[in-house]
C-alpha cells in the first residue's frame, strides 16, 4: 500500500495459505518476510513484486512450523551475522532463520509448560509438555534477551544463548497473551495484553504486574507504545463498539483518555506513526483505518 492512493493497493502478491504475520527488513527494506497459517515462512522481494514466487520458502523437509506462525520479525542482533528472522508458533517453537543460502533454522527455545504458583490451587497434570507460543519481543537494551507470551497466560523471559530454560516467568494473566511490547524509552518496562480483558504493565525484575488496565469486557488483541510519548499506548479489542483506546499513564491509569468507536468492525492490530500524530488500525473487514490523534 501507498498513502498516495489509499483506495487501491500498490501491489498484490497471491499466497498459497492465509497470511498470519509479516515484517519488512530494516537493512534491506525490499525484503518482506511472511508467516503463514500452514506453518511455512517465506521471503519476498517487494521490488520485484511481479515475480509472484518468493525468493525463499520453507517446506516440510526444511523445518516449517507444525502450527500457524503467529509472529515473525527481522532481528539485527550482531553486525557479524547480520539480520535474521525470528518466528513463533503454537507448536512450541521459537525459531531463528538464516538467509545465507536458503531458509535454515535453529530453535532458540522449545517452550515448555511450567506450574503457575497460585495459592490454594492444586497442580494439574499436563496433557502436553509443550507450551503454545503466540508472541515475542526482543529487548531494546540487550538484543540477546526476549519475552515470549503463551497460550496458557504466562510470559517468559528468555535468552538467545541459553535455550534450556526460562530466565524468569511473569504470572498474572488468566488467558492467552496475544502481545508483549518492550518500552523503547524505559528499557526495563513492558506491556502485555490478553484475552482476559486486561493490559498489564511490568518491570523486568518483578514477577507480578505493576499496573493492571481493565479494558472493555472483550479480549485485547494488540497493544502499541506511542513513538513520541513514553506514557502513552494504544489497544484494540474484539468489542465492535469500543474499537480502539488510547491510554496516557501520566493522566490516569483508571480509564483511557481517548476511545474511538467504529461500528460493526473488530480490530486486530494497530501501529503508531513514528513521525506524525497518526495511528493505523486493521480489522475484520479487511480495511485499514487511519486516525489522527
Amino acid at each position: 500500500w501507498s498513502l498516495k492512493n489509499p483506495r487501491y493497493p500498490h501491489a498484490t502478491i497471491p499466497t498459497h495459505s492465509d497470511v498470519t504475520a509479516l515484517d519488512f527488513s530494516t537493512n534491506s527494506p525490499n525484503l518482506l518476510a511472511v508467516g503463514f497459517y500452514d506453518g511455512n515462512v517465506a521471503v519476498y522481494d517487494a521490488k520485484n513484486y511481479k515475480e509472484r514466487e518468493p525468493l525463499m520458502q520453507t517446506g516440510a523437509s526444511t523445518g516449517k512450523h507444525n502450527d500457524p506462525v503467529w509472529k515473525l520479525q527481522w532481528i539485527d542482533a550482531t553486525s557479524d551475522h547480520g539480520e535474521t528472522l525470528i518466528s513463533i508458533s503454537t507448536d512450541g517453537r521459537v525459531s531463528q532463520w538464516s538467509l545465507k543460502k536458503d531458509l535454515e533454522f535453529v530453535n532458540l527455545m522449545r517452550l515448555k509448560k511450567i506450574m503457575a504458583h497460585s495459592k490454594g490451587a492444586q497442580p494439574q497434570p499436563f496433557i502436553s509438555r509443550h507450551a503454545a507460543g503466540l508472541c515475542f519481543d526482543f529487548s531494546p537494551r540487550d538484543p540477546s534477551l526476549y519475552l515470549v507470551g503463551t497460550e496458557e497466560g504466562l510470559i517468559h523471559k528468555c535468552s538467545r544463548s541459553y535455550n534450556e530454560q526460562y530466565l524468569q516467568s511473569y504470572v498474572g494473566h488468566t488467558g492467552p497473551v496475544f502481545q508483549v511490547r518492550w518500552s523503547t524509552v524505559l528499557p526495563y518496562i513492558f506491556l502485555s495484553c490478553s484475552s482476559d480483558w486486561s493490559v498489564r504493565l511490568w518491570r523486568e525484575e518483578q514477577e507480578s504486574a505493576l499496573l493492571v488496565f481493565q479494558t472493555a469486557n472483550e479480549s485485547v488483541g494488540d497493544i502499541r507504545w506511542s513513538c513520541k510519548h513514553s506514557c502513552v499506548f494504544g489497544t484494540v479489542s474484539d468489542d465492535a463498539r469500543i474499537l480502539r483506546q488510547i491510554w496516557d499513564m501520566a493522566v490516569t491509569a483508571m480509564k483511557p483518555v481517548i476511545v474511538y468507536p467504529f461500528a460493526n468492525t473488530k480490530l486486530s492490530c494497530l501501529l503508531f506513526s513514528e513521525d506524525a500524530p497518526v495511528v493505523l488500525a486493521g480489522g475484520s473487514t479487511g480495511a485499514i483505518s487511519v486516525f489522527r490523534l
